[in-house]
């Protein structure tokens, strides 16, 4: 009996633990290391790669199967996604089911699982200059559906959160999607080795999506986690944090 109520006991105790306040706070915030090792990863393997151009070639291009970074990049992306999942997770966490908000959370899971991951893992482009496969065009079709899982995710969080978010969320939308059809645009010309900018044009589309992900973050702990200010408004009302 007594070591039953060791066990009850030690069940209550990761129970509280994972409803407190303090763990959800580090599953939200887990997008800011998220975005941190991916963006300095980028840099460093750039660098790393010989011949590489930062403003010329895509990003993918680092994870490519045949890249002498590709080790790397793939362990900073599967990295990457995992915060991210703890993100998403932590949305589903402290919203309430259903709000916007939530369905980011339940989004980004589904999302980093089916599209994120595999796009760079299992079907990863094929290096510039060799031949290309099956691979190729289930990372084109993963990298269409995760670029329309982030515009969905981008106008439910501007359904969201009011005033200046909303603006905010709007002009980041309007950037991703203008700089990723000129860097998609841009790629087109691999096969002939002729990409200018392409890289350039990527990474403002990838950069402008991760500011907007720590930004995010830091909105949700605060209205949610923190103590709310008189007027603060979330999607007309406030949702509330759920046990």
């Amino acid at each position: 009996m007594s070591t039953l109520r060791i066990v009850d006991s030690g069940g209550d105790v990761i129970s509280r633990w994972w409803r407190s306040r303090a763990v959800k706070k580090g599953l939200i915030l887990a997008a800011v290391p998220a975005v941190v090792v991916y963006v300095i990863t980028d840099v460093v393997s750039a660098l790393l790669y010989n011949g590489y151009s930062f403003l010329d070639q895509a990003i993918s291009e680092l994870s490519a199967f045949g890249s002498p970074v590709r080790p790397l990049m793939v362990t900073a992306i599967l990295t990457h996604a995992v915060l991210l999942l703890a993100f998403a997770i932590g949305l589903l966490r402290v919203m309430r089911r259903g709000s916007a908000l939530w369905w980011i959370g339940a989004i980004g899971v589904a999302g980093f699982l089916v599209v994120g991951i595999p796009n760079h893992t299992f079907w990863a482009m094929s290096s510039r200059g060799t031949v290309t496969g099956f691979n190729d065009t289930m990372h084109i079709t993963l990298s269409i559906v995760f670029t329309v899982i982030v515009i969905a995710t981008m106008i439910l969080s501007a359904v969201a959160y009011r005033g200046w978010f909303r603006l905010y969320a709007v002009a980041t939308l309007v950037v991703v999607i203008a700089f990723g059809a000129a860097a998609g645009f841009a790629i087109r010309g691999i096969e002939q080795n002729e990409t200018a900018w392409a890289g350039g044009l990527e990474r403002i589309n990838a950069y402008a999506y991760f500011a907007w992900l720590i930004v995010l973050a830091v909105m949700v702990t605060h209205h949610e986690l923190g103590s709310p200010r008189v007027g603060d408004e979330v999607g007309g009302s406030r949702p509330g944090v759920p046990a």
